[in-house]
């Protein structure tokens, strides 16, 4: 009886110590499958990288470094702010046209497309004292025409109210308003609910791009036709592990620009260019979206007031995204605006006009 005790006993163990050899065992295959995937992850992004040079320049603003591309020739310049999480590149259907007829730059801010991430506050402010340095750094003569989409206009306005001498014009294409986050019908709600889903998602997107998950998935690439002669760029943009959701880093502080960017009551005499989405394009709109329109339409047109020589066109059939889907409309007013500031005719303005 007692050695059939004992020999239970000793199967047990047998079996204890087989079991944790295989959990072990498993644990470290998980291990190294993690390990080669997350390996693989971050040579194919830098193979992308050096397979996909960067257009344009880079220089160290507060010891990191930030991503300009300027092309074309005259002046006054034109500088182009995209719009929240949007790189550079937003502008690929604007620049070519535009540096036609002056000196065009486009960049990335801090966590964008090539620009290094940062810690510390993304507010307007800090923004605007990084976009300050980095012209200066790439030589970008002063005045220049400063255009801003989306809340790339929160920006636009906070550096005109810090350096208003630098600015030989302005363009707000479908800007962001300081009112907007309590105007909007929804709008507050659901900026709250996308700053909570963002801590959540930020760790979420982590593990799967850290493990390399997202590029075994084919997710790290995006399609030729889409983005016709781009395609490579946006693919080695993709998963990489230093910039994980960085481009979603102003998300926070979107209230605390908007405050910044309101204190601006006005541009003076500083001539205004308005470009906006078509009221009449709802294709794919939610049902808060189109109750949104008629507010958002009251505050472009009332931005008007910002300056006296200010007009807006209306993008026909145009959503949110004028620069891609009417860019032809953003070439042919900024340069109507060029052609005045270099002694051409007047714009039509206080006009609002549908293009």
């Amino acid at each position: 009886m007692k050695s059939q005790v004992q020999s239970a006993q000793g199967e047990r163990r047998s079996f204890g110590r087989t079991t944790a050899r295989f959990a072990a065992v498993s644990a470290a295959i998980c291990f190294l499958l993690l390990l080669t995937l997350a390996l693989w992850n971050l040579g194919a992004a830098r193979w992308q990288h050096e397979h996909n040079p960067v257009p344009g320049s880079f220089y160290a603003v507060e010891g990191l470094p930030m991503h300009i591309d300027c092309s074309g020739t005259g002046a006054p310049a034109v500088v182009m702010e995209a719009a929240s999480s949007a790189p550079w590149s937003v502008w690929r259907k604007v620049q070519p046209g535009l540096s036609q007829i002056t000196r065009v730059c486009s960049y990335d801010r801090a966590g964008h497309g090539w620009s290094e991430p940062r810690k510390g506050a993304r507010d307007a402010e800090t923004i605007v004292r990084e976009l300050h340095s980095l012209l200066d750094k790439a030589g970008v003569k002063r005045p220049f025409v400063l255009a801003g989409h989306s809340a790339g206009g929160l920006y636009v306005r906070e550096y005109a109210r810090e350096f208003p001498s630098d600015l030989a014009g302005v363009a707000l294409i479908e800007s962001s308003s300081p009112q907007q986050i309590d105007e909007l019908p929804g709008f507050r709600a659901s900026y709250e609910e996308d700053k909570h889903d963002a801590k959540r998602e930020l760790w979420e997107d982590r593990l799967r791009v850290w493990s390399g998950w997202e590029r075994l998935l084919g997710h790290c690439k995006v399609s030729a036709k889409d983005f016709p002669g781009w395609a490579g760029q946006y693919d080695a943009m993709a998963c990489r592990p230093d910039y994980v959701d960085t481009d979603e880093s102003e998300l926070n502080y979107f209230e605390e620009s908007s405050k910044q960017a309101g204190r601006l009551m006005s541009f003076g005499r500083i001539p205004l260019l308005i470009i906006t989405r078509d009221p009449n394009f709802t294709e794919g709109m939610s049902q808060r979206g189109a109750a949104q329109i008629p507010v958002w339409e009251r505050e472009q047109e009332g931005s008007k007031s910002l300056s006296p020589l200010s007009w807006r066109v209306i993008a026909r059939h145009s959503g949110h995204m004028v620069p891609l889907d009417r860019p032809d409309v953003i070439v042919a007013e900024i340069t109507r605006l060029v052609d005045y500031l270099r002694g051409g005719p007047s714009p039509p303005f206080q006009s609002t006009a549908t293009q």
